[in-house]
């Protein structure tokens, strides 16, 4: 270990600092500060503050640190150590001499230590990544590495984790990059995607890609992907956002994403999901709230939109009690725009199974409006088609609606 000597601060011993290039910089040190006759740390501290022309400044325990091996300096810090020492040593070539001297020496100590880390970081940093995740058992590293890279590289990584047959960093790597990645990121990703999957085994789906999005991130990065894969063309992505968000995310989020889907100019079709059985809610009472959110979005255009829509394949008994719960809700104009909606819209085999519902609940007055109606503003052949469905007792109304009102083609 190292002692205070006589004067000055003592070289460090081998238990200190052992034999190697580090130590002989330190053992050239001292050689300057002896020569330098050992002045004390506080005076060198002194005359390096004194100085405006050395690049670091050194109080005295810093200065003691060095000599005494407790502290490895930077090379600014032995620079105006040296510079000092040179300036009062004698037979001293001169400061700017010393100071290169000195420099070698350090540089030569810190090479190995150098050479070391560029061996490690000019390796494949992929490579390098899986092996961080193998040893700790943690996809991070690989996630971390892929959200800097392009689709075709993210692709790279996959399929070498496909190799590996390591399925759960696979997986991982799709939700850490569904966590990450910007919305304007994902639709190239997700195009690359399918053909990593087509057996069927490994989880690098576009699908799940996107479906994962749709789970984790805000309702505004999902409604900028929605508008995005829209935009391109990729309406099947689209599709599983609305279906996510519609199965998992809450009614006030639902409302945000179909209008702004609806504002971004694409209507109200996402796909062919958008009008399929099971994209509309079935009860009547989450219509309600998502009727009442698009009125608080500034989204009045849409309500009768999801009122013609609502029923859609399911039970027309689902369309009548919104009827009524409407009315319970004294929203007549929202009842009047369901009333045109069954008139124009809605299949005529819906419009039949709703107008039955509603006479035989003893509301022939809504029944006989509904049938006159559609009768007046559809073709003669859908009129036609219309009265099909329609029960005998209805049947009637509907004859004498078209008699009335249109001639025979």
């Amino acid at each position: 270990m190292s002692t205070r000597g006589a004067r000055g601060v003592s070289l460090p011993g081998t238990d200190q600092m052992p034999p190697g290039p580090k130590r002989d910089v330190i053992i050239e040190l001292h050689k300057l500060y002896r020569l330098a006759d050992t002045p004390g740390v506080r005076s060198i501290s002194t005359e390096v503050h004194k100085r405006d022309d050395l690049s670091a400044t050194m109080n005295r325990d810093l200065v003691s640190q060095i000599l005494s091996g407790r502290r490895w300096p930077t090379v600014k810090q032995l620079d105006s150590l040296v510079r000092v020492l040179a300036s009062q040593a004698i037979n001293s070539p001169g400061e700017d001499a010393e100071s290169s001297r000195f420099i070698t020496l350090w540089t030569a100590a810190e090479e190995p230590f150098l050479e070391a880390a560029s061996e490690t970081y000019l390796r494949d940093p992929i490579d390098r990544a899986f092996e961080e995740a193998s040893a700790s058992g943690d996809v991070t590293p690989i996630v971390v590495l892929a959200e800097k890279r392009p689709p075709e590289t993210i692709v790279d990584i996959l399929n070498k984790l496909k190799e590996r047959s390591w399925v759960n960093f696979a997986k991982g790597l799709l939700e850490g990059l569904a966590e990450r990645l910007e919305p304007s990121r994902v639709p190239a990703l997700a195009s690359l995607l399918p053909s990593l999957s087509g057996d069927g085994w490994f989880p690098a789906d576009g699908g799940i890609f996107v479906g994962a999005f749709a789970r984790v991130r805000s309702i505004f990065d999902v409604c900028h992907l929605a508008d995005l894969m829209m935009r391109a063309g990729a309406t099947g992505y689209a599709a599983i956002l609305v279906r996510i968000v519609r199965d998992e995310r809450p009614l006030a989020e639902i409302a945000e994403l179909f209008v702004s889907l609806h504002k971004g100019g694409h209507g109200w079709k996402v796909g062919n999901t958008w009008n399929s059985d099971d994209v509309w809610p079935d009860s009547p009472n989450t219509v309600l709230l998502l009727i009442q959110e698009f009125l608080s979005l500034g989204c009045p255009e849409g309500v009768p939109i999801l009122v013609a829509r609502f029923g859609s394949g399911h039970s027309s008994k689902h369309r009548w009690d919104l009827y009524q719960l409407l009315g319970e809700k004294a929203m007549w104009d929202v009842r009047e725009g369901m009333i045109q909606s069954l008139v124009e819209v809605v299949t005529e085999r819906e419009v039949a199974e709703f107008v039955s519902i509603a006479a035989s609940a003893g509301d022939e007055e809504l029944s006989s409006r509904v049938i006159r109606g559609l009768v007046s503003f559809r073709s003669w052949g859908r009129a036609s088609h219309f009265i099909q469905f329609l029960p005998p007792e209805l049947e009637a109304i509907a004859s004498e609606s078209r008699k009335r009102g249109k001639g025979s083609p």
